[in-house]
C-alpha cells in the first residue's frame, strides 16, 4: 500500500509511538516493583509475578490471535488491541493486590501480542519498494524510546508521584494510540488464506528456519540482558541507580542503528544481484549473528570494568537493533499474505524464548561474573549463524523470497 509521506510519516509516529506504550508497560514493572508491593501491600516478589503473567499473555495471544490480523486488516486489528491495551492500563493503575495487577497486566500481554505483530506487519505493508528496512527501522526505534524515556520517567515518576500516576499516563497514552489508529491511513487489505491453524505460517519459504533464528538471537540476549543489572550491584557495588545508565546507553545505541537502515535497503537492492555474491540479502540474518559474537565477546571482556561496560551496552544496542531489523525484515518478506500470523509466531517464540534464556543462564550464573553468559551467548550465535548459512546455501531460494 503506497501512501503520501505526510501520510506514511504520520503512520510511521504511529506505529512507533504504539512499540514505545507497549515496551515502557512491559520494561516499567522492574524498576518501580518496590512502589507497587507497598501500593498492594505484598512482596516485590508476588508483584513480578505479574511480569510473569504479561509474558504468558503475549505469547499466547501472539500464537492464538495475532493470524486474525491478516482476515481482518492491520487498522482493524490494532484498534482492538489499543483498546484493550487501555483498559488493562487503566486496570493496572486501579490494582488493590497483587493478584488484581496480574490479571490486569496479563490481559495487557494478550493486547500486546497482538499490537506488536500488527506494527511490524504494518511497517512492511506501508514501506514504499526497497524501502523496507529504513521503515521497519523507524518504528522499532519505539523500544528505543521505552528504553530511554519509558523507563527512566517510569521511576522518576514513582519517586516523586506515585506508581499508580506511571500506568495512568500509559493509559492516556494507549488511548490516544487507538483514537489515532481508528482514524489513519493504516491498511485494511485482508488476505483470504485459511488461519485456522497458526501453524500454517510455518509453511511459508525460510520461516522455520528463521524463527530458529530468532530463538537463538533472543535466548543469547536476555540471557545476558536479565543478569547484568544484578552484576553490576552484587559483583561491581555499584548501586541500583547505576544500571540506568547501562539501560540508556544499550537504548541510545539501539536507536542511532535506525540511522543505518537504509544502508541496508542499498545493500540489499545492489547485492542481489550478484548471485554468487556471499553478502546477498539471504546471508544479512546469519552477518548480523556473527557481529553479535564479537559483541559478547567484547561485553565479557570489559565486564570486570563499569565504565567500559557503557560503551559495550551501546554497542550491543546497535547491533542488536541491525539483527532485530533483518530477521523482522526477512520474516515479513516470507509471505506477504500471512504476515500477521508470522510476526505472531514471532513474537511467540521471542516471548518463549525470554523464558528459556533467563532459565538456562540462570543455571550457570553465580552472581560473581557474567563473562561465562557473555561466551554461551558468544557460542549460541555462531552456531545460528553456521547453522543458518549452510541451510541458506542449500535452499539457494534465499530466506527472503
Amino acid at each position: 500500500m503506497l501512501q503520501e509521506p505526510a501520510t506514511l510519516r504520520a503512520s510511521v509516529t504511529l506505529l512507533l509511538v504504539t512499540v514505545a506504550v507497549v515496551g515502557s508497560n512491559s520494561l516499567s514493572l522492574g524498576p518501580i516493583a518496590p512502589d507497587v508491593a507497598v501500593g498492594t501491600d505484598s512482596s516485590v516478589q508476588e508483584v513480578l509475578r505479574a511480569s510473569a503473567a504479561y509474558g504468558i499473555g503475549t505469547a499466547f495471544s501472539a500464537f492464538f490471535l495475532a493470524r486474525y490480523i491478516d482476515r481482518l486488516g492491520v487498522r482493524i486489528t490494532l484498534v482492538r488491541a489499543s483498546g484493550l491495551l487501555c483498559v488493562s492500563m487503566m486496570a493496572s493503575a486501579l490494582a488493590a493486590t497483587a493478584v488484581w495487577l496480574s490479571l490486569a497486566q496479563l490481559s495487557a500481554g494478550i493486547a500486546a501480542g497482538v499490537a506488536l505483530p500488527c506494527c511490524y506487519a504494518g511497517a512492511a505493508a506501508i514501506a514504499p519498494p526497497g524501502q523496507q528496512n529504513r521503515i521497519l527501522g523507524m518504528v522499532l526505534a519505539g523500544w528505543t524510546v521505552s528504553m530511554v524515556a519509558g523507563v527512566g520517567l517510569a521511576a522518576l515518576i514513582a519517586d516523586h508521584a506515585d506508581w499508580r500516576t506511571v500506568y495512568w499516563l500509559l493509559a492516556v497514552l494507549s488511548g490516544l494510540t487507538w483514537f489515532g489508529t481508528s482514524r489513519s491511513s493504516l491498511p485494511d487489505q485482508r488476505s483470504h488464506k485459511s488461519v485456522d491453524n497458526p501453524l500454517t505460517a510455518l509453511s511459508a519459504p525460510g520461516v522455520p528456519m528463521l524463527l530458529f533464528l530468532v530463538v537463538c538471537y533472543m535466548v543469547a540476549f536476555y540471557g545476558v540482558y536479565n543478569f547484568v543489572g544484578d552484576y553490576v550491584v552484587t559483583a561491581l557495588n555499584k548501586s541500583i541507580s547505576a544500571n540506568a545508565w547501562l539501560t540508556v546507553a544499550y537504548g541510545l545505541g539501539f536507536g542511532f542503528a535506525a540511522s543505518f537502515a537504509s544502508m541496508l535497503d542499498r545493500l540489499a537492492a545492489s547485492s542481489a544481484k550478484d548471485v554468487s555474491g556471499v553478502i546477498r540479502p539471504q546471508y544479512f540474518p546469519m552477518i548480523a549473528l556473527l557481529g553479535l559474537v564479537l559483541v559478547y565477546l567484547i561485553l565479557g571482556l570489559v565486564s570486570a570494568s563499569f565504565v567500559l561496560l557503557i560503551p559495550a551496552a551501546a554497542l550491543w544496542g546497535l547491533v542488536n537493533h541491525l539483527a532485530l531489523n533483518v530477521l523482522v525484515a526477512a520474516l515479513n518478506a516470507a509471505d506477504d499474505t500471512r504476515r500477521g500470523s508470522v510476526m505472531g509466531l514471532y513474537s511467540c517464540v521471542t516471548y518463549l524464548s525470554l523464558s528459556a534464556g533467563t532459565l538456562l543462564f540462570g543455571l550457570i550464573y553465580n552472581g560473581t561474573a557474567i563473562l561465562e553468559l557473555c561466551l554461551l551467548s558468544a557460542a549460541i550465535c555462531l552456531g545460528a549463524a553456521i547453522i543458518g548459512y549452510f541451510w541458506s546455501g542449500r535452499k539457494n531460494a534465499g530466506l527472503q523470497e
